[in-house]
């Protein structure tokens, strides 16, 4: 139940984070995508179950938000969340160079299906442009603030485990 608290107050505080404070550290008018990294974080942390759930919460908030196609978002980030979560056997809490990977090749499919479904089916065809101009920004910053972000997310998941290990004993 703690788990489920603490992950419905993290999905609350990093859309804030998402909708009002980044947006005013934009560089090269590009804002890092920290629910990515929160729906990252969540399925290769805790399981996919997990990813899925932060995954449809962060994407709903996100529907909510753009007037885009909705739902889009909240089957993206499930779908990321998920894969994430795959991975899952595979996290060390103190090794960052997984989450690191994880989080950059989770934005990278999340800026290439936005691209695909919402320019690419609209006839806008300059992927070279988007690429360069759009995405690798984004996946660099996003990296760059997964890097200050993530310690915050492992202590929480420590603190949970060993009060998890600590009950089963």
């Amino acid at each position: 139940m703690k788990r489920v608290i603490i992950d419905i107050l993290l999905i609350i505080l990093f859309f804030v984070l998402q909708t009002t404070v980044f947006p005013m550290l934009k560089f090269m008018n590009i804002i890092p995508n920290v629910l990515i990294i929160l729906v990252s974080c969540a399925g290769f942390m805790q399981g996919d179950r997990a990813g899925l759930f932060v995954g449809f919460a962060c994407g709903f908030l996100m529907d909510i938000c753009s007037f885009e196609i909705f739902g889009f978002y909240s089957i993206l980030f499930m779908f990321i969340g998920y894969l994430n979560g795959l991975f899952h056997n595979f996290f060390y809490l103190k090794d960052l160079k997984i989450p690191a990977i994880m989080i950059t090749s989770s934005d990278l499919v999340c800026c290439l299906a936005t691209y695909f479904f919402l320019f690419l089916l609209r006839s806008r065809f300059d992927f070279g442009f988007y690429f360069v101009n759009i995405i690798l920004p984004e996946m660099l910053f996003t990296l760059l603030i997964s890097v200050i972000i993530y310690p915050f997310l492992w202590l929480i998941e420590a603190y949970i485990f060993k009060k998890k290990n600590a009950e089963s004993s």
